[in-house]
């Protein structure tokens, strides 16, 4: 998922993602340690689409705070 997809969405829809991406992380980790894992980049990618919404999130914290 690229930054500005993540922007776009709203904090209920980023909120429910992020959880669909822990799970699918989830997931991920259990293929790779069974040696099914193909595709061992989707993993990192997961990762960084967790990171940017964390990001993202707490930018609007921060932006409503000061509010």
């Amino acid at each position: 998922m690229k930054l500005y997809e993540i922007k776009s969405l709203s904090t209920k829809d980023l909120l429910n993602t992020l959880k669909e991406n822990y799970d699918a992380l989830d997931n991920l980790r259990f293929s790779h340690t069974s040696g099914q894992l193909e595709n061992n980049k989707s993993l990192m990618n997961t990762k960084k689409t967790i990171a940017r919404i964390l990001t993202i999130l707490k930018e609007r914290e921060k932006t409503e705070e000061k509010k």
